[in-house]
């Protein structure tokens, strides 16, 4: 957690292995299993296509290629919250990822910060020897470049290796010992007597085990990255505070290995006893994980500076992202929240005009809004500007999401202090509140005579042209920011919120103005009704009639927050959630929005969907609008699963898929929405 680093595998046939800021799984071999009585290396399929022994580069027929090796077939796997283990004949591997509560650094003791930030994963290796000679058992990893021995760099009861001093993985088990040479088959069959061949670069555990006897290497996998993690603004991993080494950090995984095992055993069973269906605790596990692997636990020189990559495009902290993970976020890790929601005030905010897309030319007052992102892969972005947005666009990829942006603000503002209460919080940024309040209204209309509640004026920045949403690969139904009725919902939800913050400031009269706006908002997506389509059309303009599952989307923030008047038929918006009801049912009954396969179709006029969405949207439908599915419910969670076990599978968990393959997305954050599920009345 926190470390930007991973340890990827589980694909057959594929590469994998462990790395430091990857933007996809790490391109080495992961061999495990072990060699038996015949001479016979067999080895879970965790590793890529072999294409002969390193050792060839060397020397003509080389020792490493006389080897017998064999796939083991009949494969079982258990994926659990903090558990993946992958079971073969004779062999078990298993993975472990404790995820817990990140305590707040600004009150947690040393040693609680210690732990919680220790770059580490644990495994271990299981080996049955049901046969009646002795086998060998391994766990070994293949990387690019080369490894080192632990030496006597940490107590001599450890053993293991390290890779420049950034990757390594060591163990304290009884009879354990550690080598190196050009690959497994080599290591096994060597002729020489140095069992630490450093030329090789493939470094690996090993272990006797005699007929009738069961054994286990327990194994820890660290990380480190010494200095400067992020360039333009320097600032070094947090866990550098407490761990000056890769050696130290193996030594104190090791020491600590029982306690994040408590924690494993404690999260597995959290969610193994969730009423949810397998598909449904799949989706959670595999998204934690893919999270946490995103994840940057900084430290300025001062204080901590929380980032969340965005998977495989490693932009540093994009906004659109963070609102979506704002619910996992607030339940284990509510300081990161704050954190992120001051660096975009501080540092990432900015002021812009606006304009009527008819008269690009005449400017008007638009106020504050916040950069898409911070930066990319360690880049942070200069003060008031994104790696991702450029002017001059037309509602094209690339293009400001400028309303979208300061609606997200005021989304995690209103959450973190519904579920807080950080009087410290809201006084320091109760003006910033209000001056996002304008700065909604003008995205209306600059003249308030002539508002409706939903953007109709686009951002300066575009220089003339258009703003677009997070859906920014997909067409005009969600890719549009200008009358869309998915962002109109989430300027619904903005004011709803900002109503209720104003309240309790004693700011009446805006308070009221804040009520009157969503009244608009509300009342301009319930006109927007089509009875001939039986939907409300995705952009209220020029003729659209694309259907959309996201424009129910926005209810899950009011609603999460105890706002459920908001949400509720017979309240204050009553027409429009009863509008919403008729239009998500359409939209579901006469499949428009559904797959073949029964997965969730964001769009009615494009082959895009994010996994992440349907999350969030399957919530609000069930949670809030009082939807049940039947049978229609496992096969829809059965389909999403599929897409990414299989439409994912050498990308690990993904977001954007077109028919149930992974297109973009990759390596993704953002699917934590689902943890919205765990919430949800049974």
């Amino acid at each position: 957690m926190g470390a930007l680093a991973s340890f990827t595998c589980g694909a057959h046939g594929a590469k994998g292995g462990m790395g430091l800021e990857l933007s996809a799984a790490y391109p080495g071999d992961v061999s495990i299993g072990y060699l038996d009585g015949e001479n016979t290396l067999n080895l879970l399929p965790l590793f890529g296509d072999a294409q002969g022994s390193e050792a060839e580069r060397y020397v003509e027929g080389a020792e490493g290629t006389t080897g017998k090796m064999r796939v083991l077939q009949d494969i079982k796997r258990e994926y659990l919250w903090a558990t993946d283990r992958i079971s073969g004949p004779g062999v078990t591997f298993e993975i472990f990822t404790p995820t817990f509560s990140i305590p707040n650094p600004e009150t947690a003791t040393p040693t609680e910060l210690a732990f919680a930030s220790c770059p580490v994963v644990h495994a271990s290796v299981t080996f049955k020897n049901t046969t009646d000679a002795p086998i060998r058992g391994i766990f070994a990893l293949g990387i690019d470049h080369r490894w080192s021995s632990l030496g006597d760099r940490t107590n001599e009861t450890i053993v293991g290796a390290m890779s420049q001093d950034q990757v390594g993985f060591a163990t304290d088990t009884e009879g354990a010992s550690c080598w190196m040479d050009f690959d497994p088959i080599s290591a096994m069959n060597r002729k020489h007597s140095t069992p630490e061949f450093l030329l090789g670069p493939t470094a690996g555990l090993e272990i006797e085990v005699l007929p009738g006897e069961e054994k286990t290497i327990e194994i820890t996998l660290g990380f480190f990255k010494a200095g400067s993690a992020t360039y333009n603004r320097s600032m070094s991993y947090y866990y550098t505070q407490h761990f000056t080494n890769l050696s130290q950090v193996l030594e104190y995984g090791i020491a600590s290995r029982e306690d994040f095992m408590e924690l494993v055993q404690f999260r597995d069973k959290e969610l193994a006893a969730a009423n949810l269906n397998d598909e449904q605790k799949f989706l959670i596990a595999h998204a934690t994980r893919s999270y946490y692997g995103s994840t940057q636990w900084l430290w300025d020189g001062t204080k901590s500076v929380w980032v969340v990559n965005e998977g495989e495009y490693l932009m540093m902290n994009t906004f659109d992202l963070t609102v979506d993970m704002l619910f996992f976020e607030m339940r284990f890790n509510p300081w990161t929240v704050r954190n992120e929601l001051e660096q975009f005030v501080d540092r990432y905010s900015f002021y812009d005009k606006v304009f009527d897309p008819k008269d690009p030319d005449t400017l008007y007052p638009g106020g504050i809004s916040f950069t898409h992102d911070m930066g990319v892969m360690n880049h942070w972005s200069p003060a008031g500007r994104s790696s991702y947005e450029v002017g001059g666009l037309d509602r094209a990829c690339f293009s400001h999401m400028t309303c979208e942006q300061l609606t997200n603000w005021v989304l995690c503002a209103g959450v973190y202090l519904a579920y807080t209460n950080d009087e410290d919080f809201l006084r320091r940024y109760r003006q910033t509140l209000i001056e996002c309040f304008r700065s909604l209204q003008n995205r209306d209309n600059p003249d308030p005579a002539k508002r409706d509640g939903i953007m109709s004026f686009e951002s300066s920045r575009t220089e003339g042209g258009g703003e677009i949403t997070t859906y920014d690969s997909l067409d005009h139904s969600l890719g549009q920011s200008r009358r869309n009725i998915y962002l109109g919902g989430k300027m619904w939800a903005s004011y709803v919120i900002l109503e209720d913050l104003f309240q309790q400031s004693g700011l009446d009269d805006l308070s009221s103005e804040a009520q009157a706006a969503a009244k608009l908002a509300a009342d301009t997506l319930t006109a927007g009704y089509d009875d001939t389509l039986g939907f409300i059309p995705a952009v209220l303009e020029e003729g659209n009639e694309s259907a959309i599952i996201p424009a129910i989307e926005a209810l899950a923030y009011p609603h999460v927050i105890g706002l459920t008047a908001a949400t509720d038929s017979d309240g204050p918006y009553g027409e429009y959630i009863k509008t919403l009801k008729k239009h998500f049912k359409h939209v579901i009954d006469t499949r428009m929005c559904l797959y073949e396969d029964g997965g969730w179709k964001l769009s009615s006029s494009a082959d895009n969907s994010w996994m992440s969405k349907i999350g969030l949207c399957q919530f609000v439908a069930r949670e809030v609008l009082g939807f049940e599915f039947g049978e229609d419910q496992l096969k829809a969670d059965t389909a999403h699963a599929r897409w990414e076990r299989e439409g994912s599978k050498l990308s690990a968990c993904s977001d954007q898929f077109h028919s149930g393959i992974a297109k973009g997305s990759l390596y993704y954050p953002r699917i934590v929405t689902n943890i919205l599920w765990l919430d949800e009345q049974k």
